[in-house]
């Protein structure tokens, strides 16, 4: 920290971590957030020099189809019991998880983007979203919210993400669409807006998410450069690429492996959408247009 102020993290440096999984029967987020050999956890602060310490949480959906989310701004591996806790309490056919290691594209003082309206995931009732990675040019991505820009509770660029997904999602109908919709808008500001922005060299560093809904579950993966460290967990995965695991009953999407068993890797751009109907899981898997990823 220099004078106050959080130095940037990128693409580089310390990633958030978050799972999600839409399943035929209730199931608890005790696998992938306490109990997998990869799970947040676990993994919160395996790496000391890039620990996950900005807090964490669990969302999903009840039996009236609305979200809930519980989250804490305190590091996981300092709140294990109430972790679990929570991830018990959490039973759902879709739900996620996400531990936070706080990005800071504007600079601000290290105290103003900690606390809990900073701390992912985000929910408004119908949808609850989590973001790995960095949203460099907020404020300008922000700046076409309309209305909705009054909704930001805090100074996260992960909620401006999650509250530009709504707002395409109002207009699309269709959540898949949305999480598209928002990558290609930010390129597009960025391409408006780069000359006001002579320090940064891309929109974002990131902009995985993981979205659920009543039987539905989306995972964007969009981490553009793979260089840099490895996964923590298997050490092969590279930076930013997400996992996929798809079963009979269950579909899991995850920041990396949360095991050692068989995952499909993402690669950028990667667009996923599962859906619970008929007693079936229903997956599909599209590419993004180059202009989001290179």
């Amino acid at each position: 920290m220099e004078g106050g102020v959080r130095i940037l993290v990128d693409s580089h440096g310390v990633m958030c971590r978050m799972f999600g999984q839409l399943t035929l029967r209730k199931e608890s987020a005790l696998t992938g957030l306490i109990e997998a050999p990869f799970s947040m956890l676990r993994l919160s602060d395996a790496d000391r020099k890039r620990p996950q310490k900005d807090g964490w949480g669990v969302a999903w959906v009840d039996a009236a189809g609305k979200t809930r989310v519980l989250k804490s701004p305190r590091p996981i591996y300092e709140e294990g019991p109430a972790a679990r806790l929570a991830a018990q309490r959490c039973a759902s056919t879709a739900l996620l998880g996400h531990i936070r290691a706080a990005s800071n594209p504007k600079g601000l003082a290290a105290p103003r983007v900690m606390g809990l309206a900073n701390t992912q995931p985000f929910g408004d009732g119908r949808w609850a979203f989590a973001h790995n990675g960095t949203l460099q040019i907020p404020d300008a991505v922000a700046a076409r919210l309309g209305a909705r820009r009054r909704r930001l509770k805090g100074v996260n660029d992960s909620e401006v993400y999650f509250q530009q997904f709504l707002k395409f999602l109002a207009q699309v109908r269709d959540p898949a669409e949305a999480l598209a919709a928002c990558a290609r808008e930010t390129v597009e500001v960025w391409r408006a807006a780069r000359r006001d922005y002579p320090s940064k060299s891309s929109p974002f560093t990131g902009l995985n998410a993981v979205v659920v809904g009543r039987d539905a579950l989306l995972a964007l993966s969009l981490y553009p450069s793979p260089d840099g460290p490895r996964s923590i967990g298997r050490g092969s995965q590279p930076w930013g690429t997400m996992s996929l695991r798809v079963a009979p009953d269950r579909v899991v999407v995850a920041s990396e492996d949360l095991d050692a068993g068989r995952w499909r890797r993402l690669a950028p751009g990667t667009l996923v959408s599962a859906r619970r109907t008929g007693g079936r899981l229903l997956v599909e898997l599209r590419r993004l247009g180059k202009e989001v990823y290179q």
